[in-house]
């Protein structure tokens, strides 16, 4: 009879237990969320940036909670503002700050399994792409990132190496935007780490990563197509052939080409059929469609 209350003491006490952590994570969530909202409706730079650091600040603490990684944060999906592996390995969260003079920094983090210590570790972003030297050959980390708001991301894998695609946007500044396919990995300590000889640009160069610039107010497809392991993307072309290396002149010219991904490398295609389709994250964030 004791055994028999005890037993049950226990399932009651595991139930409540169960039900007031997730009433925890639900909340922590929905303060998380309540802060990124407070932010992106802030109405001057000030307050933007004000806001962006509480935002980071409570995301930080709740990252850093021992079970955060079951959180779902549906929420800060819908925004796009977190995308998740599809091994559900690694989480990145990120975001910008524009000024009024149009510059944009970027903040974020990486949630990501670390296989020797057998838990999830929590990395904070900190975008040092200002007057960075030749970032399409630099190989950079959670210290030293190129800023960007990221909205898909891809698995891919060549015999023992797995790596995860990252396509961004980067606001720039009021004359050009920038697009991106930037790669993160993870080194034998399992620290993140972008950058990587894998990509082949249309001059046949081996690039780290590709960076397209383009002029402001104008939209650029950029998509990763899953089945076909492939990066789509609209060729830029400048307005007048007298302004050729004059990026801030350069847009779409209604020809695609595509990078496809091949013994572990991303092969540059030219003049390939594609549609022009708009990244559903345009309308949460102000990139220019």
């Amino acid at each position: 009879m004791k055994k028999k209350y005890i037993l049950s003491f226990l399932v009651l006490y595991l139930g409540f237990s169960q039900i007031s952590n997730l009433k925890s994570q639900i909340s922590l969530q929905d303060s998380v969320y309540n802060l990124f909202i407070d932010f992106i409706r802030s109405k001057n730079e000030g307050k933007k940036i004000d806001n962006s650091k509480k935002f980071l600040d409570g995301l930080k603490v709740t990252l850093n909670r021992n079970t955060s990684n079951e959180f779902p944060f549906d929420s800060l999906k819908k925004y796009r503002v977190m995308l998740e592996s599809p091994d559900k390995q690694v989480r990145v969260f990120t975001w910008d700050v524009e000024a009024e003079d149009g510059a944009h920094v970027f903040y974020g983090f990486i949630q990501a399994y670390n296989r020797k210590l057998k838990k999830f570790e929590v990395y904070e972003l900190k975008d040092k792409s200002e007057g960075m030297r030749d970032p399409e050959n630099a190989v950079l980390d959670d210290t030293k990132w190129f800023g960007a708001y990221y909205y898909q991301i891809a698995e891919v894998k060549y015999k023992k190496k797995k790596q995860y695609i990252l396509l961004g946007w980067d606001g720039n500044n009021r004359i050009s935007n920038k697009r991106l396919i930037d790669v993160l990995y993870f080194d034998s300590k399992g620290f993140p780490k972008f950058g990587d000889g894998i990509f082949t640009k249309e001059n046949g160069k081996i690039s780290k990563r590709i960076i397209f610039e383009y002029t402001a107010g104008v939209f650029m497809s950029l998509r990763y197509e899953e089945e076909k392991q492939v990066i789509i993307f609209d060729h830029l072309s400048p307005s007048n052939p007298n302004l050729e290396g004059q990026y801030e002149f350069y847009g779409p010219d209604f020809s695609y080409d595509m990078l496809e991904f091949k013994d572990g490398k991303w092969k540059y295609v030219k003049n390939v059929d594609a549609k022009n389709e708009k990244d559903k994250t345009d309308k949460y964030f102000n990139i220019p469609r």
